[in-house]
């Protein structure tokens, strides 16, 4: 991990004179990095909340830069999110997969994220109208790890529902 931070740091102060958006870029990758061999911010698994919507937020601003900002995304927060802990990756997860499979141009239909905290209740969703034509390979993984990571950290007291429609994708997770 020091390895990969130290080479990030160096080429993100290579690229500043060069480019603002690649070195933007390079910061946000190693944020995420950070985030992701970052033990230290996690209790019993869990990591705050506020740092897993931190991340979401750092992947839509990494998929923006690489489609120049183009990309149609609403992401909305509310309720209170302090002190609240949740399994890390499992929001980013959802949002990753949208971006891989959803029609991220589309003015009628932007990627929707919502996440909302009212007492020990959260509630994620995520819609993406899914892209036309040929489609990414997707082994169905992701969304399977997930499952299992959610039932091993909340037992029954979670509901993820994946809706699958012929334009539409989405996922909506509950944990109480």
């Amino acid at each position: 991990p020091h390895f990969l931070h130290n080479t990030l740091n160096f080429l993100y102060a290579k690229s500043l004179p060069y480019s603002e958006e690649l070195s933007e870029g390079i910061l946000i990758l190693s944020d995420i990095m950070r985030y992701a061999l970052s033990q230290g911010n996690q209790k019993d698994g869990k990591a705050p909340l506020k740092d897993e919507i931190e991340h979401v937020s750092n992947v839509i601003k990494i998929s923006q830069l690489r489609y120049n900002n183009q990309l149609k995304v609403n992401f909305e927060v509310s309720g209170d999110v302090e002190g609240k802990m949740i399994i890390p990756f499992v929001l980013i997860t959802i949002v990753e997969n949208a971006f891989k499979h959803g029609d991220l141009k589309s003015q009628e239909h932007p990627i929707d994220i919502k996440l909302n905290v009212k007492g020990n209740k959260l509630s994620f969703y995520c819609r993406n109208k899914k892209k036309s034509g040929p489609k990414q390979l997707s082994t169905g993984i992701g969304l399977e790890n997930i499952n299992k990571r959610l039932e091993l950290a909340y037992g029954n007291k979670y509901d993820f529902t994946v809706k699958d429609e012929p334009d539409f994708y989405t996922t909506q997770l509950i944990i109480e």
